[in-house]
């Protein structure tokens, strides 16, 4: 399970932005980081691209791009199509650069702990062999397993693995923690800047595994200090919502149907839904 970013992100830039406006020195955090809003398909779309490593520690987060799809509760969603199509053209802004060359897909979290599993579950549900042109060369799945049942570092597997296939960018899929309510089991969450794994601390980034990293993160979790601050808890008590097989079950197959639609862009909505279920019987 991967740190979330920090939910108070957007409303910190948008403070920035307004406190500066119509100053004379209003423009000066645009050069430091990009801030905006925007929606497709129906889902409101947070973007933020922090380019400054003064702005990157001020805001607790690395230089990179981070995109926020504010989904809505994702445990009663049935109208999955359009956070598909959504996912699929945010996804497909950050996967554009390594098309024609191999992607390492990586579900990355426990199978066993519901809430750690979005990632293994995303991973299952990716078939790679449809019988159509991909816009990759080469598209692979893996999926690690956590250190604590391996006793080996995520970054060695996927560095090896990558390495071994000639992998040109790793995407990682991973449940994600969250310091706010209101973004719990609510958003799918992207970035080029990496992540960290909270119960290890772990870095999976370019840096660890010394190729472009993108990461899809889903918030399936809060720590029981920041839900209820006055209650004495360990920093890895954490609490999920009731219903986190159903948030499981759909974002893991609306995340492997963006991914599928982005490798073979001739697929559909229909039919990368069928593929993603089909991979499971």
């Amino acid at each position: 399970m991967a740190a979330n970013l920090p939910p108070e992100i957007g409303k910190i830039l948008e403070g920035l932005f307004k406190k500066t406006a119509g100053t004379e020195n209003g423009d000066w955090i645009a050069e430091y980081v990009d801030f905006s809003e925007t929606e497709a398909h129906g889902i409101p779309i947070l973007r933020v691209n922090i380019k400054d490593e003064d702005m990157a520690g001020l805001l607790g987060k690395r230089i990179g791009r981070y995109s926020t799809l504010q989904t809505g509760p994702l445990g009663g969603y049935d109208d999955l199509e359009k956070v598909c199509d959504c996912l699929t053209e945010e996804l497909d802004r950050y996967l554009t650069p390594y098309k024609g060359k191999t992607l390492l897909v990586c579900g990355i979290g426990d199978r066993e702990s519901p809430a750690d599993s979005i990632g293994p579950e995303t991973a299952k549900r990716i078939f790679t062999h449809v019988p159509m042109k991909s816009a990759f060369e080469k598209l692979t799945v893996l999926a690690p397993g956590v250190s604590g049942a391996t006793n080996i570092s995520g970054s060695t597997l996927i560095s090896s693995v990558s390495s071994a296939i000639g992998a040109a960018c790793v995407l990682l899929v991973d449940s994600m923690h969250c310091a706010d309510y209101s973004r719990l089991c609510r958003c799918i969450e992207l970035t080029d800047a990496g992540i960290k794994i909270d119960h290890s601390g772990e870095e999976l980034s370019p840096s660890t595994i010394g190729l472009p990293v993108i990461s899809i993160g889903v918030p399936a979790a809060i720590r029981v200090q920041d839900l209820a601050p006055n209650i004495e808890a360990s920093d890895q008590e954490l609490l999920t919502v009731a219903e986190i097989e159903a948030v499981v079950r759909r974002a893991s197959l609306m995340i492997s149907c963006a991914i599928l639609r982005v490798a073979y862009p001739e697929l559909d909505h229909s039919a990368s839904m069928m593929i993603a279920d089909y991979s499971l019987l």
